[in-house]
């Protein structure tokens, strides 16, 4: 179980973290946020002493390295020394497959996530043959940034995260893009979740039995992890009950009972993030809501 210590009203990044570990095992690490091509330099330097070996590791728990070639408006990042790039683009590649290496040479994760929510690029740039941008060309330079991983650092988890809703469209995403990949290039099926963004989905009772499930049609017997996973405690979408049912339901009904081996569950956010946000588990005030009892309840029957 893990959570993005994002702190309260008065509380510091070290006193945030120190109380997410007390329930969770890992955090997610995206940078400051950082782009994909500084994101080495920062693991590295006085920041990433900081977050990534004091406030994580020195709390106990591990980090989910997070590199991601998509940028605002779902556009290709490219790096300040290139005038323009695609994912067809020999010296865009190498950067891309450069900086993965080099953040695995500076904090050797145990969980490394190589792209998130990929299949948004799939969603907006298709698999046409001409496309210099098609998602095929992600997928081919996923499988070499694997195997340059793992010859590096074996134990390394390898994987990229999928979105299981295009929330802006309040729909389901199109699973099949799983089938583009070599199930034994993708050590984990990691997804993002945010199922209230679903219409006709207001409570967990909704999330039909095989929401997640289904998935594996694609990726046969592979471990299921969550990077993030939310559902607010608004009224609207049945408040903090909700929000404690829908924990409750995702680690049972809708994985577990279901055979689903969970490897790894993440919430999106410990603390709020402001008067106009649900989805983390404690209120500004410090506050707990329901679905944070469930969360320690949870967390210490994993123990």
């Amino acid at each position: 179980m893990g959570v993005l210590p994002v702190p309260g009203d008065g509380q510091s990044f070290e006193e945030a973290y120190s109380q997410a570990a007390e329930y969770s095992e890992f955090s997610p690490v995206w940078g400051r946020p950082t782009p994909f091509y500084d994101l080495a330099d920062d693991l590295s330097g006085s920041w990433g002493q900081t977050f990534l070996e004091q406030n994580i590791r020195g709390n106990g728990m591990f980090p989910i390295i997070h590199v991601s070639f998509i940028g605002q408006d779902l556009t290709l990042v490219i790096p300040p020394s290139m005038e323009s790039g695609t994912l067809i683009d020999g010296k865009w590649r190498e950067a891309y497959k450069q900086a993965v290496i080099d953040v695995v040479k500076s904090s050797r994760p145990l969980y490394l996530s190589i792209g998130n929510e990929v299949n948004r690029w799939y969603e907006k740039y298709g698999v046409e043959e001409g496309n210099p941008n098609g998602f095929q060309h992600y997928v081919s330079l996923y499988e070499e940034i694997y195997d340059a991983v793992k010859e590096l650092s074996p134990e390394t988890k390898v994987f990229c995260t999928f979105a299981r809703e295009i929330v802006s469209e309040n729909r389901e995403a199109n699973l099949s893009v799983l089938s583009m990949f070599n199930p034994e290039k993708m050590d984990l099926l990691v997804f993002t979740s945010y199922p209230y963004s679903v219409q006709g989905i207001n409570r967990p009772s909704d999330i039909p039995n095989d929401y997640y499930s289904k998935a594996l049609i694609y990726l046969p017997d592979k471990p299921l992890g969550f990077s993030e996973l939310g559902w607010p405690s608004m009224d609207v979408f049945g408040g903090e009950q909700a929000q404690a049912d829908f924990i409750t339901q995702v680690v049972g009904r809708l994985t577990r009972e279901r055979g689903i081996n969970l490897h790894f569950f993440g919430w999106a956010w410990l603390h709020d993030l402001d008067e106009k946000d649900f989805i983390g588990l404690i209120k500004r005030d410090g506050t707990e809501k329901l679905a944070y009892e469930v969360w320690k309840n949870i967390s210490g029957l994993s123990e």
